[in-house]
């Protein structure tokens, strides 16, 4: 089967045809994490045949590459305070946008020029 790439004008038609704005009235600020109702909850809990847990953890990357110009940092501090004992801390720097690492992205991350979600002015919500 041929794919049709879609044309400019058609993906930004879905950008604004498709939006769920308004979906959960104007003050939303968590989108389609709505849907997670206490019942979808309590019906994917019984879905648990074995608890076995599994990660999804992934190692920080700390080499820079093409898909990540800005690695992480970690570095440890130790804080002595004489004969009394002390304390260590640890310090984490992470670039969370690119291919390197995996999150979830605020409602706020990307905007166009109708503004953030529910049509929100960029200008009032990043500091």
């Amino acid at each position: 089967m041929e794919r049709r790439v879609p044309t400019k004008e058609e993906v930004l038609a879905y950008l604004k045809d498709d939006r769920n704005w308004g979906r959960w009235g104007d003050d939303d600020q968590v989108g389609a994490v709505n849907m997670v109702t206490p019942e979808k909850r309590a019906a994917a809990a019984k879905l648990v045949k074995t608890g076995r847990a599994v990660s999804l953890s992934r190692e920080f990357p700390k080499t820079p590459a093409p898909d990540n110009p800005n690695p992480a940092i970690h570095y440890m501090k130790r804080n002595v305070r004489g004969e009394s004992g002390g304390s260590a801390t640890d310090f984490y720097g992470i670039a969370y946008h690119g291919q390197a690492t995996t999150h979830l992205d605020a409602l706020c991350h990307v905007w166009d020029g109708n503004g953030m979600w529910n049509g929100r002015n960029a200008d009032d919500v990043i500091t």
